[in-house]
């Protein structure tokens, strides 16, 4: 006769695993892969809410009357998965949902983006000035060094959390009076260049590095001084091919990922090339 646990009979005293019984000896599903389902169910039926802190492996032993072996390689696959986050001397939690951003496959802001997700993004300005370009800000917009860029800094946040930290330069002279805009709340800068500059983004080359933060990013984004974080490096290009935005996106590590769209075909070719160059950048950099 098979043996079962409801843990909902014998919950841990942090976390919680309630409902059904996990395994079936029974049955020929592997156990681990039973309380890798299991633990999976709980947190697609919101049973089991992100940032929910699970028990630790002992009483997850204990509660699935399963080896410690049975219990790492389900916990193993699950963060794997994304499904689950394991914090060094804290726990193992529920993984908050990242957010998937478009990499390649599209040339929308943030807040077309967010929008079609049906959140709401509120941003901060922190800087919006023009200064001098310095040399390497110069050469990716094909300026000389010193011309004028108007240099936007804004913390940008989904459904009231820090979600990025965006610095974004663009040539004063095809953006005239751009530092009087207000581009706070929910204002889309992509929408202002497109419809009261008449400079539509046709075009855009990027790249992703991984990287921790500092103090100051750390601060803005609500994470702490060296969590993880994903950079994101973007020169966006307007008719004529003409350089019209470079910016430099810190996004929060736990909340976001980047998805690459790929195609059969001369576009898929196009795709996978500019992924290979991406690759080679962040090696040679």
């Amino acid at each position: 006769m098979s043996r079962l646990r409801n843990l909902s009979d014998d919950l841990p005293p942090v976390g919680e695993l309630p409902g059904a019984p996990v395994v079936d000896r029974g049955s020929p599903v592997p156990l681990y892969y039973q309380v890798k389902l299991h633990i999976s169910a709980l947190i697609a039926t919101g049973r089991l809410v992100p940032g929910q802190q699970l028990p630790g492996e002992h009483e997850l032993c204990r509660l699935c009357d399963v080896s410690r072996t049975v219990i790492r390689q389900a916990l193993s696959e699950l963060g794997y998965e994304g499904l689950i986050d394991k914090r060094r001397g804290k726990g193992t939690f529920v993984a908050r949902t990242k957010v998937p951003e478009g990499l390649m496959s599209g040339l929308t802001g943030l807040a077309d983006d967010v929008a079609r997700r049906g959140q709401t993004l509120e941003s901060k300005v922190l800087t919006l000035r023009e200064e001098p370009a310095t040399a390497s800000i110069a050469a990716r917009l094909q300026l000389e060094p010193g011309e004028p860029v108007v240099e936007l800094e804004r913390q940008r946040l989904v459904d009231g959390q820090p979600w990025v930290l965006t610095v974004a330069y663009l040539p004063a002279r095809l953006t005239p009076g751009l530092i009087d805009c207000d581009l706070s709340g929910t204002e889309s800068l992509y929408r202002v260049l497109r419809e009261e500059y008449r400079l539509p983004i046709i075009s855009s080359t990027r790249r992703v590095e991984a990287a921790v933060a500092d103090e100051r990013e750390a601060r803005l984004l609500g994470i702490h001084s060296g969590d993880p974080v994903i950079v994101l490096r973007s020169l966006s290009l307007t008719a004529g091919m003409r350089p019209v935005e470079y910016f430099v996106a810190h996004h929060r590590g736990d909340q976001s990922a980047f998805e690459v769209v790929l195609a059969a075909g001369e576009a898929g070719l196009q795709l996978t090339r500019a992924s290979k160059l991406i690759h080679v950048a962040a090696v040679e950099r």
